[in-house]
Parts: C-alpha cells; structure tokens; sequence
C-alpha cells in the first residue's frame, strides 16, 4: 500500500505538478487505509481528464499562405501512417492538419474504448433515420462515433486488428484497381507491422504471417477472463466454426474459424497510429503538425488543378500552398464531405447548395457500405457475480503494472469468422463475445444504444445470470447507402444515410447467419450453465413466433446498429463515372488531389477495417514516393 501510494503520489506530481486544473476531490470521505487508496486512484484518474501531454505542436508557427510539399488532411488512422512516410523524405516539407487535439489519456486505457464516444473527441455523427428501421435504437437512428483527435479512429476504437481475407483484394483487382493484388498488399501489411506475441512468435507459420520490423505495434489482450474465452473458443468449434492458433495464419475454408484476437495494443495500453506512427516523427524538422485545425475547402484553381487549403487554426482562418500535392486523409464521412464543399462532386447536388462545380463526380459520397453490429443475448447461470472489491484493486493494478481487466477491451479478445456453407473461401460473418457478469454494472450502460424498453428486457433476468452478448456482422452487404450536404456551411454534418437492408438479400443472409450463432446455446458449455435467449420486447416483433426466420428479420430489422466500419464513399475505380480515385489513389479530373484513407475502398474486407486502413497509408505514401523520387 505504501509504495502504490507513493507511486500515485509521485505520477501526480510529475504530471500535474501544482497546476490545480480542477476540482478533482469526486469522491466522498471514507476511513480506513485501503478506501482511502482506492479515492486516491480514482482521483488521480478523474485527474488525467485535464491533463496535457507535452506537445511539440504549436499552432501559432505557421503563418498563412506559407507552402509545404505535401499538405495532409487528417490526422487518423492512415493520415498519421503517411505523415511518417513522406516527412522521412528529408527534403519534402510536409503540413499535418488535424481537426481534433491530441488523444486524452484515457485513450490509452483498452477498457475505456468506448468511453470517449459522445464527446469533445468524437465527430457526433447520427445516421439519417426512416421511421421504420432501427427503431430500437434511441431516437430510431445510428450513432457514428469518428475519432477526432491525432490518431483519429485508432484512438477510438476497440483495437482489433484483422486484415481481411484474400478474395477481399482479389476483388478489388477485379474492380480495375491492379495494384491492390493480395500479394501486394500483404506486402504492406507486413511492411506496417511489428508483431510482439512472444509466445505466438514460436509458432513458425504465424511468425512468418507477420512483419516485425514496422511501426505499428500488434499484440494480444491479457485476459483477465479466467477458463471463459477457452469456453468460448470450443463452444464456437462445437457448432463447426474451427478454433486455430492464427486468423492470419490459417487458410479459411470450411464453416468458418474462430481465435484469439489480435490487437493494436501492448502492455496494457493501446497502440494507435498517433503513438506508433506520428509521435515517432514529430521532432523531425520537416513535418509541421497542427491540431485543433479544421479544413473548410480544398483550394481548387480553374484548371483543375489542388493548389492549397483553407482552414480554421484556433478561431483564425488561414490558407497554406501545396507545392506537390494536397493529400485528404479525412475518413469517409469527411472525405467526401470536403470534396463537395470544394467543388468536386455530382454536379446537381453541388449547386443545389449553391456550390460552384469545379469536377462533375457523381459518386462522391455514394457507394457507403458499412458492417452491421446485432447483439445477440444468451443468458447462463454464473456462480461468480460481478466483484466489485476486485475491480477497485484492478484500479490500482493498472496504475502500477497496467494489468486487470482496465488493461482489456470490452469485448473479449476472440473473433469468429464464419459461412453458410462449407465450401466458401472466405467468411460472410464475424462474431464477437462480451460477458457481464451477474448483477453487472456495466451493462446497462454498454446497451444504453437501445431505447430503455429494449434495455429493461435485455437485463431483465441479470440480477442473478450471466448476461453473454454475441455480436453478429455482415462483412459483405449488397446495400449501398450514401453521404451527401446537408448546407454548404462546412460546419454542418453531411447527411448520412446508410441504407442498412436497402437490399433485402443482406436481411436474408443475416437471420441465416445468426440462426448458425445462436445455436451455442445448444453446445455442451453452454447447456451446463442452463443458458437461454431472452425474447426481447420489441412491439413491431411481438406478433412473430420466438425464434422464427419473421421473429429474427424483424429483430435485425430494428436492433441493427454499426460496428464503425464505413467506407468507400470515394471509391477506388478505373471510371470517372462510377469511382471517385484511380488505382494510384489520384481524384479523377483533379491535378495534384489524392485520397489516402478507408474511403477509397471499393468493397467491405473481412473483418474490422483498421488494419486495412494503415496498409492503405503505408501503400499510398509509397505511391506518393515512387512517382516523385523517381522524377527527381
């Protein structure tokens, strides 16, 4: 107790030194060595909330109408991955613009993933709602959390890393993008990656799936969880979904493949792209970073040529000159918002808005596709309720050693990949596992997504059972939906509509592939713990059989909410008429414009997109770098 108190003591001074930020007393008085430690920890937590980290940013030392090589838009996932790569170049001058600030530090935290949606760091994004679908969900429509901050969704996000499949990229190559080949970009994989499972290391496939000489840190979780992911793991392979060492490692075929996940994390803290990427290269004297900078328009001449930006520093409105080119890496919602604010996009829509066409685009902002998320509950027996007592000293763990179950995501660290039949080659499905333990506390708060009738009827029988939700994702939807102005104030959000089941064959394969999910409650580890799905009080339901193929459209139907996954809203493609940027990532008609974020690509990958998301900043950084080295 001494020394953590000591420990805590000393990580407050050092950080906040006497700065008395705020009124961080939140806890009310107790007695007694331990309760006291325990107020200590907490609010040295509540603390971090006003804490800034050094920062080698500083907003006020570029002056307006200054030039640099290459201006970058965007701070995130892939914006940070090529704001390394170019600023190696010591020659090229390279501007960084970020809307958001830097991640705070709960950021860093695995267990608090979530806890930073809603706020100061995140977009707000609200899907366009129709009256008739997701009307679960509060307010009948789909909150789209988007990292606004350094780092962007990789600091947001529950960590996951999942490449995607093969047939993924073959398919892209099939859509008239040859570059993107699975040897190819397997290749950049690799290049980003640095692999540290030791244990998993000793494996030699999964060694040589992996790069271990890149920036981009991926590991495992140390569960907390005990024998349950292993539970987990057989009950998956019980219903034909086969447990393997390595998703990466392992040839998909049969029904499916279940396995540890792996992680943008390390020793207990996440590893975003600002972390393994941007906080690398910011001593460089190249690279300029400004954060809290939001990019209102893309300065367009009238050859249709990019030559700049305007943006907003810190309430000041500026503009910088790109010498080589200006690169958007703002994510698929900004993305295509900006390049319509600027003047490229489809022309009806622009002067509908009273926005001068400079490149007639008609599919800027369309062909969004996103990966669904529906929980599915089961319900078991749980002879361990929730340990409150434990989780206060987890508090203190994390603080020491960053381990306990702060040191984990949410969700548990497995995947599951799965098909309808055994003969594809690629998976349809994916599933994730969370537990709230009996008399939880925690899960009402995760499903508060839902409209309180849902989340009484989800935690109904919780005071004393295990609560398991399983997530169900379609990887490959057929829908399409679409971004597009809702006024030319840039400070506006765009309209998203996301068309969830606008194609009713998404609908049909997903109550097939749910039907295969739920069917763990028939397995052995399940059955001893006596578990159940609860029927959950939906009135647009209540007239379908429990359980029927009616019962589950009409539960997708209305308790679909995102896994934040969107994408290709400036879709990759040979033709100006249905693609937004050639195979080399170039805006079609637009000189000296690239793309470099997930919004280019063409269609859904496997798995969670973060992954293909840094490959796509690594790949078109070396695009950037072959075109222009090579010229000189």
């Amino acid at each position: 107790i001494a020394f953590v108190s000591a420990y805590i003591k000393s990580t407050l001074t050092d950080k906040l030194g006497n700065y008395n930020c705020r009124n961080h007393n939140v806890c009310t008085t107790t007695t007694g060595a331990a309760p006291q430690l325990f107020t200590t920890a907490l609010n040295f937590l509540a603390a971090t909330q006003c804490y800034v980290p050094d920062s080698n940013y500083s907003n006020e030392a570029a002056s307006s109408l200054d030039s640099f090589d290459f201006i970058i838009i965007g701070g995130g996932s892939a914006g940070s991955v090529v704001a390394n790569r170019l600023s190696e170049i010591s020659h090229w001058n390279v501007l960084l613009l970020e809307a958001g600030p830097e991640p705070p530090m709960e950021s860093d935290i695995p267990y608090m993933d979530g806890e930073l949606y809603q706020s100061q760091y995140d977009w707000l994004y609200v899907t366009k709602g129709d009256g008739i679908r997701h009307q679960g969900l509060k307010d009948g429509a789909v909150q789209w959390p988007r990292g606004k901050m350094l780092g962007g969704c990789s600091s947001i996000n529950a960590m996951i890393y999942v490449r995607g499949n093969d047939h993924d990229f073959q398919a892209w190559v099939d859509e008239g993008n040859p570059s993107w080949s699975p040897q190819n970009v397997n290749s950049y994989f690799r290049k980003a990656e640095s692999f540290q499972d030791m244990e998993s290391n000793q494996d030699f496939d999964i060694y040589n799936t992996y790069g271990h000489d890149g920036p981009q840190v991926i590991n495992t979780f140390n569960t907390s969880y005990g024998e349950l992911p292993e539970n987990i793991l057989d009950s998956w392979d019980d219903i034909g979904i086969t447990k393997v060492p390595d998703i990466h490692a392992a040839k998909y075929q049969g029904y499916g493949l279940c396995s540890t996940s792996r992680a943008t994390a390390a020793n207990g803290q996440r590893q975003s792209t600002y972390k393994t990427y941007l906080k690398p290269a910011t001593n460089r004297h190249n690279l300029k970073i400004l954060t809290n900078a939001f990019v209102t328009k893309i300065l367009i001449d009238d050859d249709a040529q990019a030559y700049g930006v305007e943006v907003n520093v810190n309430g000041k409105r500026k503009s910088f000159i790109a010498n080589i080119e200006v690169i958007l890496s703002a994510g698929s919602i900004n993305t295509p918002q900006l390049l319509m604010l600027s003047g490229i996009g489809p022309a009806d829509h622009l002067l509908s808005k009273n926005i001068p066409c400079k490149v007639n685009l008609p599919y800027v902002g369309h062909n969004l596709q996103d990966h669904t998320y529906v929980p599915i509950p089961i319900y078991g027996d749980e002879p361990c309720p929730e340990n409150i007592p434990k989780q206060m000293f987890d508090v203190l763990k994390y603080l020491h050693n960053k381990t306990g179950y702060l040191a984990n995501s949410r969700v548990l660290n497995l995947s599951a990949f799965f098909s309808r039949n055994e003969d594809m080659n690629y998976p349809e499905f994916q599933s994730f596992a969370l537990i709230f333990r009996a008399n939880s506390s925690t899960a009402r708060p995760y499903l508060s997504i839902f409209k309180d009738d849902v989340v009484n009827s989800l935690t109904r029988y919780h005071s004393d059972k295990a609560l398991y939700i399983f997530s169900f994702h379609l990887l490959h939807p057929l829908s399409r939906g679409v971004i597009y102005l809702n006024t030319s104030d840039p400070y506006d959000h765009p309209i998203i509509d996301a068309n969830y089941y606008g194609d009713y064959r998404d609908l049909k394969r997903s109550v097939d592939g749910i039907k295969i999910l739920s069917s763990l409650v028939n397995t052995a580890y399940f059955k001893s713990i006596n578990a159940f799905i609860p029927r959950v009080n939906l009135p647009q339901c209540n007239d379908s059989e429990f359980l029927s193929d009616l019962y589950w459209e009409c539960y997708v139907t209305h308790m679909t909410h995102t896994v934040f996954h969107p994408i290709s809203t400036a879709k990759m493609g040979p033709d100006a008429r249905d693609s937004v940027v050639n195979n080399f990532l170039k805006v079609h008609g637009v000189k000296k414009l690239r793309v470099i974020d997930a919004s280019i690509m063409p269609l859904q990958t496997s798995g969670n997109t973060n992954a293909p998301t840094i490959m796509i900043g690594e790949m078109g950084s070396d695009m950037i770098k072959t075109e222009y080295l090579s010229k000189k």
